[in-house]
């Protein structure tokens, strides 16, 4: 059984020679050792030695999907490399009323966000690549928010609660982050949200800019979570 990987000139800067051993991930719950077959100038043939690891995505105890506002200032390539590397299972691009950047130039960046994800679970070895989804307006996402078990909202209103607390009880299932734009949410927002059921939390004192408040929960979710 062989497996074609089609990033030559990724191996010939890590110097790969015929006949070695390589750990890879094919993004859809397998993780495998192989053995470099061939070498060419289009591509490099793996042959699979081992497998590690064969886990469906239905398997997994908790699912987290991370629904970020489009933000102008930062790049949406960062939240999704670094959500592909924390093995966040879905993301949403957010767009809200504050959020300044169209839906249809966001859409044709697309491609661009499918191949940063792409990458990222090739250089950690992400079990799962994240399902990335179409740009979603915020009154949309609220229509399927009983889809999950819990939504967190990050805000700056007086309604923000310390988030282990709000994790705390939750052991199984879908779990949402909505994360907002430059600005924060708005107070109507806020109280729809909170109407649906999302529990309101606090990233501390210092207001955070939508990567770094993205990054922020991520990790924090998926190392007490797990």
């Amino acid at each position: 059984m062989r497996c074609r990987r089609h990033t030559p000139s990724s191996f010939k800067a890590l110097r790969v020679q015929k006949g070695e051993d390589i750990f890879i991930s094919d993004g859809e719950g397998g993780r495998y050792i192989t053995t470099v077959d061939q070498i060419t100038k289009g591509g490099i043939v793996l042959k699979i030695k081992e497998t590690l690891t064969k886990q469906k995505r239905e398997e997994r105890k908790i699912k987290i999907t991370l629904a970020c506002a489009i933000p102008k200032f930062t790049s949406f390539e960062d939240i999704v490399d670094k959500g592909t590397q924390l093995g966040i299972d879905e993301i949403i691009p957010l767009l809200t009323q504050r959020t300044l950047i169209k839906r249809e130039v966001f859409e044709r960046k697309m491609g661009q966000l499918k191949r940063v994800m792409t990458t990222a679970a090739r250089q950690s070895g992400a079990l799962f690549l994240p399902d990335l989804k179409d740009p979603m307006s915020f009154d949309d996402l609220l229509k399927v928010i009983h889809q999950f078990e819990l939504c967190l909202l990050p805000n700056l209103s007086d309604k923000a609660f310390d988030l282990k607390d709000a994790v705390a009880p939750f052991k199984k299932g879908r779990l949402l982050v909505m994360i907002g734009p430059e600005g924060d949410f708005t107070r109507r927002e806020i109280d729809l949200a909170f109407k649906a059921g999302c529990r309101g939390i606090s990233l501390g004192e210092s207001v955070l800019r939508v990567d770094t408040a993205a990054i922020a929960v991520m990790s924090f979710l998926r190392l007490y979570l797990e």
